[in-house]
């Protein structure tokens, strides 16, 4: 099934119940789904009344008990994503090393979105500043 607007997204157009499925343009489905990342990627857990879960680790905890932070934060976005952003499937997270910027990680995250009934590969690129921040 073809996965739209986000509750709240919905809530704020006004838009009936009906309306979850009928997101116009693969765009707008990209666009609510990059939004949602930003939120999602940007919330330690325990800090969301939603779900204790929701989110990630607070990656400077993380970088005192683990030596290979890299993976680490690779298989927390790929986890947290496969939870909580169902509009993506077939998510696969990858490192891209920036010689010229080494303060800030880059990954890659690709899978599919399905939007009117056709599966479209996406591509996404998030940052992750020396502030632990992300963007997308």
């Amino acid at each position: 099934m073809d996965k739209g607007f986000r509750l709240f997204e919905r809530i704020e157009l006004g838009e009936p119940k009906s309306c979850y499925q009928k997101v116009t343009t693969s765009k707008t489905a990209l666009d609510s789904i990059r939004l949602h990342l930003v939120e999602l990627l940007n919330t330690h857990i325990g800090n969301a009344m939603i779900a204790h879960d929701y989110g990630l680790p607070d990656f400077n905890d993380v970088l005192s008990t683990n030596a290979n932070l890299i993976h680490s934060i690779q298989s927390s976005i790929c986890h947290v994503i496969e939870k909580f952003e169902p509009r993506l499937s077939a998510i696969h997270v990858h490192y891209k090393k920036d010689t010229f910027n080494p303060l800030q990680l880059s990954f890659g995250i690709s899978g599919e979105v399905i939007h009117n009934g056709n599966k479209l590969p996406t591509s996404i690129n998030v940052y992750m500043g020396v502030d632990g921040q992300f963007e997308v």
